[in-house]
């Protein structure tokens, strides 16, 4: 089966990329940014890169087209920290890129279409510490970059259940990893583990009691193949849940793996509930959680300890 993902060379999109390769699928990769792209561990014969956007049409219709492609996993996006500054980039982006990608799936017959949504849909107003999500409650807009996944899933929704197109969207909470390269993730991944292993103090922007649920990017990229594949989608929208664990578990842990670590959480809170009830997930695609926090922070750790191993 022959895929095609958008957002290739993001940090989610290479994992992706790279899992669907190691299964044995031909994958058509399309990034506007091919210097991001890293050296898949897959059959590299299977790979077609593209250099383009998401935003034009014609070429998502012909890459669609002339690949004979089944499957499209839509993970082209702008992402929230940039979306204010940049909120026509954003519209385009999220919400014609969406459009473009549902559209060419009816048009040229694509048998599955999974969209990347966000845990930033849910009014921490509404949800106690702690409360848990369930997959089907109500989402909110607060902002451009919260309204253009409503749409995407509003839209995605509508090409399912009123022109067959068969899609869903994908929740994910906080994924992570050590490539991850912009974010909140990446904040963290820099306080946790790269300052520390710097000598420097790790000051994580959160307080210690603030929670989170922690997808890393093995776990992620397992969900949205998931999602692509198996029985057809029976809910709009599923949720990802990684391990809700506190920033103080995070520091914790990251102490024991690093020696002599400075890990300072300061006193501020992560402004949207995590706590995902992914049970539709569960049950209609078989995911678990494989990689707790304390296996991740480990293999992050080693990761960034390789990268600065002197020569010889």
């Amino acid at each position: 089966m022959t895929y095609l993902v958008t957002g290739a060379t993001g940090f989610i999109g290479s994992y992706v990329v790279d899992r669907l390769l190691r299964d044995g699928h031909p994958v058509v990769a399309l990034d506007r940014r091919p210097e991001w792209a890293a050296e898949p561990s897959g059959d590299p014969a299977a790979l077609t890169f593209v250099e383009g956007d998401v935003t034009d049409f014609a070429l998502v219709a012909d890459l669609v087209s002339a690949y004979r492609v089944d499957r499209v996993i839509h993970l082209a996006a702008e992402l929230h920290d940039r979306s204010a500054a940049q909120r026509g980039q954003c519209i385009q982006s999220n919400v014609v890129g969406t459009y473009n990608v549902l559209e060419a799936a009816r048009l040229l017959g694509v048998e599955r279409t999974v969209l990347a949504s966000s845990a930033a849909l849910f009014d921490p107003a509404e949800y106690g510490a702690g409360e848990p999500i369930t997959e089907d409650a109500r989402i909110h807009a607060g902002d451009v970059y919260e309204g253009s996944k409503v749409f995407g899933e509003t839209m995605g929704e509508y090409y399912r259940s009123s022109l067959g197109v068969l899609n869903t969207s994908i929740r994910i909470g906080l994924a992570y990893g050590a490539a991850c390269l912009i974010g909140t993730a990446r904040r963290l991944v820099d306080e946790l583990v790269t300052k520390p292993l710097a000598g420097e103090t790790g000051r994580p922007a959160f307080r210690s009691g603030s929670m989170m649920n922690m997808v890393y990017i093995h776990d992620t990229a397992d969900a949205f193949v998931r999602a692509s594949q198996g029985p057809e989608p029976r809910h709009a929208a599923y949720h990802v849940r990684g391990d809700y664990r506190s920033v103080g578990d995070m520091a914790e842990i990251a102490r024991r793996l690093i020696p002599g670590a400075r890990i300072e959480p300061v006193d501020a809170d992560h402004r949207w509930p995590m706590n995902f009830d992914d049970s539709y997930f569960r049950r209609d695609y078989g995911y678990e959680m494989r990689w707790p926090l304390e296996e991740a922070l480990a293999e992050i750790v080693a990761e960034k300890r390789a990268l600065h191993v002197p020569a010889g």
